[in-house]
């Protein structure tokens, strides 16, 4: 091999390494973390919070929905602009080609998907089997979310893959003609429905051991008791808990009536 030849293949080798440790430093500068101070300054600028102000992050996770080795980071957080109303950044934050921070799109759902949440609305963002899931909550007791929407990267934006929600539960009255949102949140909560019904059921026996007058004045009663449970658990925070409570209460009402009234009573 003659000594040009040997320098020809020295030179390549020594281009190849310049090549690799350039694209290794391109990667680096690409991928570089997307650190929790950084996105705090972000949501500052975007919030128009103050200088200084330090976001809430009840959630900062990290996933590559794009699948091109870059971590997007999954942001759930509260700004100077929530006060005491919760999270107020439901985001996933990812760079564009010029290495700002900017956010992925994430589309609203029909108004219709929301029908079954009630009072203060927030979410939480997860990742399962590669897709983002955005599940929702209005009050933490009850059972199951009243609401958990899932995301797909189409390569332009979040899509909507599914939308589960709770449904509507039979209670004692058509929910088609709930005339308050409190008759409506019932309607959507197992556990309030499956009470509505056994208040209703003793309430009829009640009235079958009455006279006219008494069945009259048990009328009455029962009014003043739903005009009374609906102001007194507002649609907020705790308000299945807080009717849940009052229903129990009047069914144990109800319950020692019915086994102290005499029977077979007949107007």
């Amino acid at each position: 091999m003659s000594s040009a030849t040997r320098r020809t293949i020295l030179l390549n080798f020594v281009i190849l390494l310049l090549s690799l440790s350039a694209s290794a430093a391109f990667q680096a500068q690409k991928t570089k973390p997307i650190g929790e101070d950084e996105l705090g300054r972000w949501i500052n600028k975007q919030s128009d919070c103050p200088p200084g102000s330090v976001p809430y992050f009840s959630r900062l996770d990290y996933y590559d929905f794009k699948g091109d080795g870059d971590e997007e980071a999954i942001v759930v957080a509260s700004t100077c602009a929530t006060g005491t109303a919760g999270t107020d950044v439901h985001s996933v934050i990812g760079r564009d080609a010029s290495g700002n921070l900017t956010e992925l799109k994430i589309p609203e759902a029909d108004k219709s998907a929301y029908d079954s949440m009630f009072g203060n609305r927030n979410s939480d963002l997860s990742v399962k089997d590669g897709l983002l899931v955005e599940t929702f909550q209005d009050d933490e007791t009850r059972d199951e979310p009243p609401l958990v929407i899932t995301y797909k990267w189409n390569g332009h934006q979040f899509a909507i893959v599914s939308i589960k929600k709770t449904g509507v539960f039979k209670t004692s009255y058509d929910c088609t003609k709930a005339s308050t949102e409190t008759e409506n949140a019932i309607c959507h909560v197992k556990e309030l429905a499956d009470l509505d019904l056994q208040l209703a059921l003793l309430y009829r026996l009640a009235q079958a051991k009455l006279t006219l007058a008494d069945r009259a004045t048990l009328r009455n009663e029962q009014r003043d008791w739903i005009a009374k449970r609906d102001k007194e658990c507002p649609i907020y925070k705790g308000w299945v808990d807080c009717l849940s409570v009052r229903y129990e209460k009047r069914i144990d009402e109800l319950k020692k009536r019915s086994a102290t009234a005499p029977a077979d009573v007949h107007p």
